[in-house]
């Protein structure tokens, strides 16, 4: 595959291949650093030592960036391949709902609330007390993903091979439940930051359902004015804020369709009507 090709599949990648490309390639960086160090006899290897989050104040006040870097940084192969299957399917049906704007900032503000809920576990409960840990993996913004889907949508149903339709905040709670107690059995680090993208997930579906609810109550007292044509082509026809009137309706139609049946029971021509609307 030549440098051109490449760059013409990147351009055309959606954010969540984008997303998933740069945590491969960080992850193929740091074993190929890795090899070289056990070739020369050493172990230092600076992705590591300055892309994780230390729990530290002496290193993330002096590496602030960290908060974010460590959640596209993986040390195992495992541990990245769950961690990517998890970011493809939760991110695509994310972009079903939301725009890309809308998943950067969930992934983004899911690695940080996880970085802060792991620093501050670390240095407030006695039982971490003089523990040397360091946090990394995308773990965090995937929770800040999922909860925010199940907060929007909470009876949409997954098909989970052998097992059949699951709601997905069943999923998500169990999920939360898990990752509260397994706290004590290793990687609490991990764990906390978990819950700190579950908990930011939460909040930013909750603001923005609250912000479309007060437009939408704004749009209907609207409704009741008489409108006056300002041209000459909206006299004999609706005008672009009807339009979007009636679009939310419909957005509105199929998103209570989608909670009490499941995505599946929309009809293609829907499903298509809500990955445009979506990306305006």
């Amino acid at each position: 595959m030549t440098i051109n090709e490449i760059k013409d599949k990147l351009q055309i990648a959606s954010i969540v291949d984008k997303y998933i490309y740069i945590n491969v390639a960080v992850f193929v960086a740091t074993l190929s650093i890795n090899t070289m160090n056990a070739l020369q006899n050493s172990k230092s290897n600076f992705i590591i030592n300055y892309f994780t989050l230390s729990e530290k104040s002496s290193e993330y006040l002096y590496k602030p960036y960290t908060f974010i870097t460590y959640g596209f940084l993986h040390l195992g192969f495992i541990h990245l391949l769950f961690n990517l299957i998890a970011l493809y399917y939760l991110g695509n049906l994310f972009l079903n709902f939301f725009s890309k704007k809308k998943f950067v900032l969930y992934y983004i503000l899911g690695s940080i609330f996880g970085g802060i809920f792991f620093v501050l576990s670390y240095n407030y409960f006695p039982v971490f007390k003089n523990s040397n840990a360091v946090l990394f993996g995308a773990s965090a913004a995937i929770s800040s993903i999922l909860v925010g889907l199940a907060t929007y949508m909470p009876n949409y149903e997954i098909n989970i091979r052998l097992i059949g339709y699951v709601k997905l905040w069943i999923i998500t709670a169990i999920f939360i439940v898990l990752s509260f107690v397994l706290i004590p059995n290793g990687n609490a680090g991990g764990q906390f930051a978990h819950l700190g993208g579950a908990f930011i997930g939460f909040i930013l579906t909750r603001y923005f359902n609250t912000n479309r609810t007060i437009v939408q109550k704004k749009k209907k007292s609207n409704l009741k004015t008489v409108y006056k044509a300002t041209n000459k082509s909206e006299d004999f026809g609706i005008s672009n804020y009807q339009k979007k009137v009636v679009q939310q309706r419909k957005i509105d139609a199929l998103l209570d369709k989608i909670s009490k049946s499941g995505y599946d029971s929309l009809t293609d021509n829907e499903r298509e009507f809500l990955a445009s609307a979506s990306k305006k």
